[in-house]
């Protein structure tokens, strides 16, 4: 175990060193462009190799204790300025002008006319060249800008860009991205800095509506606005609010592609006076944004409306796409009303499609997770990246399975553990996930000690029907858990009781019992236990209550506490239980006197008389009733000489167990019997049992061998209704007479049974048998040479041949009998066995 929580701990601090590597990465690749334009520049300028480039910017870092990115972003700005901002394109022309060109490629920058910056600074305001603290100037902040917006995935991590790497050294406090739709509306896209309810407020702007941004677009030119107080004069129908927060405020047409496609606006928390050499960076700024713009998915007013658009995606007849609910300010506000965090996961998939990961799309407000990070630091990663701790305790593979099946996942309270910054921090949270589009929408709750042993006992006092209650001298009211008085009858769980209301809700007989326990308790008894019964809607309820008394050091009473349980289905369970009890005792009565009478019955059917015996004919039977299952059976046999001198041959077996079984048997038997007399052959006298037992509407049908053999000359007459053919034994071998053919007892009166004839010789031996003999309904019947006969007949009746061609002692019916039973291992435990054997003697 030690070593297993080795490995875990070993594989935690990996997975966290390697975090903070990625970390580092990403935020390498915003700047990576701009230190590959500046390797180019050197390799230009002084036919510096690749390597040596990359060693020059390094040292020029170190020597001037800048950034490399800045010193690469002053080297390329150097080289390649900013390109001047797009002229707005003339409303009256036919064609819009041509785009002019774009900002410089790692691979070949191009030149463009310098923003010289103003010669008059004003206190605290940036100019073009170096600031204080050797920041980078105002070219080099358009490369760096370049370089990050180029990273961007969406929207709001453009604007989040633009505002670190260009507008935050400006002092800028926040941000909006809006792009025109068809019908001249404005659809915001991005934005940093606003609160989600203002964007919620603000998501779509008529054309008619009179702001900065509105303004910018209809003109296609910067909209400045100085102050507030100027904003309130200017659009007096907004009463001085407005969607970017901040005391100066502009508005900048967004030109890409030789057209207007929207409007970015910034604000400045502080008055703002800028010369023109911010104008125009800003200016810049913006140009360079709508280029980003346009490659990112759903940002883009004409993007043309596919089954895999992204959502917002405006199809070819101008129709927006449902904004996806996870990106749509409203719903973000929402998120940020509530109390607990709450994390948007989109699914991650392989190329099978199989859900892999969960990336955090969003996280509210108040998210703060067990490393302490916020929700701008947990957007954008995975799960398994973010809690391995949560993959090593298996809550990662049920949330994965959660957005796969579309199945909530409702965790118990468990404890979390993490590995953060090497060291591990741990927290009993409770973790619930739903469904929301490709992923989930999770939220977690984190408990002390106290609140998870609270919530123990009210699984306990739940799952127990059980609930407390306490009572002070002096009360006039009992104060119990809110399960305590519905107990009693009482309609409202207002958490005290009326101990007159509780005595009157106990049933009269048991009102007594109750007093003697109180009383045993203030008299000083240490603990009482009384179970007592209640009125209740569904006729009583039975109850248990178990009190003790807290006593101050002088033997005062300072208190009776107790528990009081719904022992109810527990009683119920018990009267139901020694019902049951009786009824099975009864019925076991009950069966064993039928299973004894029938058997009594069946014992004194097989014992019946069955004629002189009749001369040179040697005969046997055997009936064995099953052993297992107790249940008699409808197996008989018929052994009669008749006046003409044959002699009447029958085994039958009767469907189905106990008495009417044995009566049919008993039916058929005495009716055959009367039936031979006439001389008809066995055919037809199975024709007539069938019409006996068919007009009778028996629910039984009967399996039947007839036989009628000559002693005299051997000629045997027979015939079958469904049931297996005799067995031949004739000069020590054994076989089944060929078969008539022949259908059941019970079925139709319609059919008829031919009758077969054939002759046996001296010593020849006439075996007729019941199916109970070669067949078991269980391989593991028995030990013996029966055992695992199985169910199939032709299989039993090759056994039988065997058994029979087997047998070498002195000639005689009973002995073959006898080995029979024994190479089968009878008794059969599920079925009767009769066995009938004659043999003509020499």
């Amino acid at each position: 175990m030690d070593r297993v929580d080795g490995e875990r701990a070993e594989l935690e601090a990996t997975v966290d060193r390697l975090r903070t590597e990625l970390e580092g990465l990403r935020t390498a690749m915003r700047t990576r462009a701009v230190i590959e334009q500046a390797k180019g520049v050197l390799v230009g300028r002084f036919g510096y190799a690749p390597e040596r480039a990359f060693d020059e910017l390094v040292r020029r870092s170190q020597d001037g204790n800048r950034k490399l990115a800045q010193i690469a972003a002053d080297l390329v700005a150097a080289a390649a300025p900013p390109p001047a901002a797009r002229e707005a394109p003339a409303p009256a022309a036919p064609a819009p002008p041509a785009a002019p060109a774009p900002p410089a490629a790692p691979d070949a920058p191009q030149p463009a006319q310098h923003v010289q910056p103003a010669q008059h600074v004003q206190p605290g305001q940036p100019s073009g060249g170096e600031e204080e603290g050797n920041g980078p100037g105002l070219a080099a902040r358009f490369h760096l800008a370049a370089a990050a917006l180029a990273t961007a995935a969406d929207p709001d991590e453009l604007a989040e860009h633009l505002h670190r790497t260009a507008l935050d050294p400006l002092g800028a406090q926040a941000l909006v991205l809006a792009v025109r739709e068809p019908d001249g509306a404005l659809r915001l896209v991005g934005a940093h800095g606003v609160p989600a309810r203002q964007l919620s407020q603000w998501q779509r702007i008529p054309p008619l509506t009179r702001v900065p941004l509105t303004e910018a677009v209809r003109t296609g030119r910067p909209v400045w606005v100085a102050d507030r107080r100027e904003f309130a004069a200017r659009y007096p129908e907004l009463g001085g609010d407005d969607l970017v927060p901040g005391t100066t405020v502009c508005a900048l047409p967004l030109h890409a592609d030789g057209r207007l496609l929207g409007a970015l606006k910034i604000g400045w928390a502080e008055r703002l006076d800028p010369d023109p050499a911010v104008r125009a960076h800003l200016a810049a700024l913006a140009d360079l944004t709508a280029d980003a713009l346009l490659r990112l998915p759903g940002a883009a007013p004409s993007a043309p409306a596919t089954p895999s658009a992204a959502p917002g995606a405006v199809g070819p007849a101008g129709v927006t796409a449902p904004l996806d609910p996870a990106g749509a300010p409203w719903f973000r506000a929402v998120l940020d009303g509530l109390l607990d965090p709450v994390l948007l996961l989109r699914a991650v998939h392989d190329e099978d499609g199989k859900v892999t990961d969960l990336r955090v799309e969003h996280a509210n407000a108040p998210t703060v997770d067990l490393a302490g990070r916020d929700a701008a630091e947990l957007r954008g990663r995975r799960l398994t990246e973010l809690y391995p701790g949560m993959v090593a305790s298996g809550t990662f593979d049920r949330l994965r399975t959660a957005a796969a099946d579309g199945i909530p996942y409702l965790g118990e309270t468990e404890r979390y553990v993490e590995t953060v910054g090497g060291s591990a921090r741990a927290s009993a949270m409770t973790v619930h996930a739903v469904p929301f589009q490709d992923g989930l929408l999770l939220t977690w709750r984190t408990h002390d000690e106290r609140d998870r042993r609270i919530a123990q006992l009210a699984q306990t006092a739940r799952l127990t029907r059980a609930g407390t209650w306490e009572w002070h001298p002096g009360d006039r009211r009992i104060t119990c858990s809110d399960n305590v008085p519905p107990l009693f009858g009482a309609a409202d769980a207002t958490g005290d009781l009326d101990p007159r209301a509780a005595l009157d809700a106990v049933v009269p007989a048991d009102r007594e019992a109750v007093r003697a326990a109180a009383r045993a308790l203030l008299d000083g008894r240490a603990s009482v236990t009384a179970e007592f019964a209640v009125r209740a809607a569904d006729g009583q309820r039975n109850l248990r209550a178990l009190g003790e008394a807290a006593r101050a050091d002088d033997g005062r009473l300072l208190a009776l506490t107790g528990v009081v349980q719904d022992v109810t289905p527990w009683r119920r369970a018990e009267r139901a239980l020694n019902d049951t009890r009786d009824r099975l005792a009864d019925q076991r009565r009950r069966t064993g006197d039928e299973q004894r009478a029938v058997r009594a019955l069946q014992q004194a059917l097989m014992r019946a008389p069955a004629g002189r015996p009749v001369p040179g004919l040697d005969s046997a039977a055997r009936y064995l009733p099953a052993e297992r299952e107790r249940k008699v059976g409808g197996d008989w046999y018929e052994l009669l000489d008749l006046p003409d001198g044959t002699v009447l041959l029958a085994v039958g077996d009767v469907s189905g167990h106990g008495l009417p079984a044995a009566i049919v048997m008993s039916q058929l038997r005495y009716a055959l019997r009367g039936f031979a007399y006439d001389g008809a052959p066995p055919g037809q006298l199975l024709d007539r049992l069938d019409r006996m037992l068919c007009h009778q509407r028996a629910d039984h049908i009967a399996a039947v061998t007839v036989a009628r053999l000559d002693p005299r000359t051997g000629h045997l007459a027979w015939a079958r209704a469904g049931h297996l053919p005799p067995v031949l034994l004739h000069d020590g071998t054994a076989r089944t007479l060929d078969p008539p053919p022949g259908l059941v007892l019970g079925v139709t009166t319609r059919a008829r049974r031919p009758t077969a004839e054939l002759k046996l010789a001296p010593g020849d031996t006439l075996l007729l048998y019941t199916d109970g003999l070669i067949e078991r309904r269980s391989t593991a019947a028995g030990a013996g040479a029966g055992a695992g006969a199985g169910t199939d007949p032709d299989a039993g009746v090759h056994r039988l041949l065997r058994a029979c061609t087997d047998y070498r002692a002195a000639p005689g019916s009973a002995g073959l009998l006898d080995h029979l039973l024994r190479r089968f291992g009878a008794p059969n435990p599920s079925d009767d066995i009769c066995l009938l054997a004659v043999r003509r003697q020499d």
